[in-house]
C-alpha cells in the first residue's frame, strides 16, 4: 500500500514525505518483511548485515557463484540471534559451461534480532553473491514445500527458472538464477527483488495453487542454471496446538513440541506467552488425542512504513480505529523506527491503522492512507 504525507505548510523549507509503504502482517497472509543483496565478496571474510529480523518469520538464502565456481557448496549458514539454517532441499544448481552454481538454504520460525548472516562456502574464501529474504505469514514449521532446479541450460536472452508446482493456495516462490548475461528485468508476474552481480533474485506470493515459473530478461545471450523454492503460508484451521499449520493436530505436532521442550527449536512467542516446556508437550498431546486445545495464542498486528525522506524527521506517530476513516486514537508517539507491533488486538476484530510523520520543530505530517487488518480467531 503507498501514499505520501505531507507536513503543513508552516515553514516554507519544510518538503513534502518521500513515498512510504504500510504493511500489515497478520496470521495467514505471507509478507515480504526485507531483502538486502550482499557482495559480491569473498565469503565468509566478509559477513551480511541485515535489518534486524522479528520472530517466527523464515529466512532465506540465495547464494551464487562467482564464474570458476562451479564446485562450491554451501557448508554452513549461521546468524548472530543463533537460527538454524539448511538447505532447501535439493536446491543446488550448476552451469558446466560458465563453471557457476547457484543455491538456496532458509531457516523457519526465526529467533528475533538477527542483524548479521554468515554463509561459510566449501571452500571457504570462495567468492559469491547472497541476497537475503525475510517473509512473515509463512509456516513456522517444515515451511518448506517445493523444490527445482534446473542445470547447465543453453545460452538465452530469456532464462526460464524452474517450475515449481505449489501445494497450498498461498505460497511464496523464490527464484534466483545464476546468467551469464546481465538481468534487466524479471517475468511471469515475479518481482525483481536484487540484480546484484547481474544474477536474477526474484519472488511471488501466489493467491491459487499452481505452477510457477520465474523468467528474467538479460542484456545478452548466456548459459545459466536456476534454483526455486516455495514455502507454505500459515494456515487458522488447526488452532493454537497445531504447531506446523497443516491444519490438524496430531502426532507431528507431538513431536515439534517435544523438541521445543529439549532446546532444537525455538519456543513461538506467542503460544502461552513464550513460556514453552512440558506444559505444552501435555497440551499437545491431549488435543492431539481429541480432547480440545487448552493452548492460548496471543494475537498481534505488525505496521511497518518506510522511512520518510524529509529532513530532521523526530519520529513517527501511529493511529488506530476500529471504524474505517477514523476516528483514530493515538497508540504510539515519536516512534524511531519504521515499524509497530500493536499487540492490544482482539480475535475477530478489524482494525484500520495511520501513521503520521513528526520533524523536530513538532510539526506532524498528514495521515497517511489507511491499512486495514483483521485479527484471525485462531493461531
Amino acid at each position: 500500500m503507498r501514499f505520501e504525507l505531507k507536513f503543513p505548510p508552516v515553514r516554507s523549507l519544510l518538503l513534502i514525505v518521500g513515498l512510504s509503504s504500510f504493511s500489515l502482517l497478520a496470521q495467514a497472509q505471507i509478507s515480504l518483511v526485507h531483502v538486502t543483496s550482499c557482495g559480491p565478496q569473498a565469503f565468509p571474510t566478509i559477513t551480511c548485515t541485515i535489518p534486524s529480523t522479528g520472530n517466527e518469520n523464515v529466512i532465506v538464502i540465495g547464494w551464487t557463484s562467482a564464474n570458476g565456481g562451479g564446485g562450491t557448496t554451501i557448508a554452513t549458514v549461521t546468524d548472530n540471534a543463533g537460527n538454524f539454517y539448511q538447505e532447501a532441499g535439493a536446491a543446488r544448481s550448476t552451469d558446466t559451461a560458465a563453471n557457476t552454481m547457484a543455491d538456496i538454504w532458509f531457516a523457519g520460525n526465526s529467533l528475533g534480532g538477527a542483524t548479521v548472516v554468515t554463509i561459510t562456502p566449501n571452500p571457504s574464501g570462495a567468492t559469491g553473491t547472497a541476497v537475503v529474504w525475510e517473509f512473515a505469514g509463512v509456516q513456522p514449521y517444515s515451511p518448506l514445500d517445493q523444490t527445482a532446479v534446473r542445470n547447465s541450460q543453453p545460452a538465452t536472452t530469456a532464462p526460464l527458472g524452474a517450475s515449481v508446482a505449489t501445494a497450498s493456495p498461498t505460497e511464496v516462490v523464490i527464484g534466483v538464477a545464476n546468467v551469464q548475461g546481465t538481468v534487466t528485468a524479471s517475468e511471469n508476474s515475479f518481482t525483481l527483488d536484487s540484480t546484484a552481480s547481474g544474477e536474477g533474485w526474484a519472488h511471488l506470493i501466489t493467491s491459487t495453487s499452481g505452477t510457477y515459473t520465474p523468467q528474467w530478461t538479460t542484456s545478452t545471450s548466456g548459459t545459466f542454471c536456476s534454483s526455486t523454492v516455495s514455502f507454505k503460508a500459515a494456515t487458522t484451521a488447526g488452532g493454537a496446538c497445531d504447531l506446523n499449520q497443516d491444519g490438524v493436530v496430531n502426532v507431528v505436532d507431538v513431536q515439534l513440541a517435544t523438541n521445543i521442550d529439549l532446546d532444537l527449536l525455538a519456543c513461538p512467542v506467542d503460544i502461552d506467552g513464550g513460556v514453552c516446556g512440558s506444559t505444552l508437550v501435555n497440551q499437545i498431546v491431549t488435543a492431539a488425542l481429541g480432547e480440545g486445545c487448552s493452548a492460548t495464542v496471543a494475537h498481534s498486528v505488525s505496521v511497518t512504513w518506510t522511512a520518510s525522506a524529509s529532513p530532521n524527521i523526530a519520529g513517527y506517530n501511529v493511529y488506530r480505529s476500529t471504524t474505517s476513516g477514523g476516528t483514530y486514537s493515538l497508540l504510539s508517539a515519536l516512534v524511531t523506527t519504521t515499524s509497530y507491533k500493536d499487540t492490544d488486538v482482539v480475535a475477530g476484530e478489524t482494525y484500520y491503522y495511520v501513521v503520521t510523520a513528526v520533524n523536530t520543530s513538532n510539526q506532524e505530517s498528514a495521515n497517511s492512507t489507511q491499512a486495514q487488518a483483521t485479527v484471525p480467531i485462531t493461531i
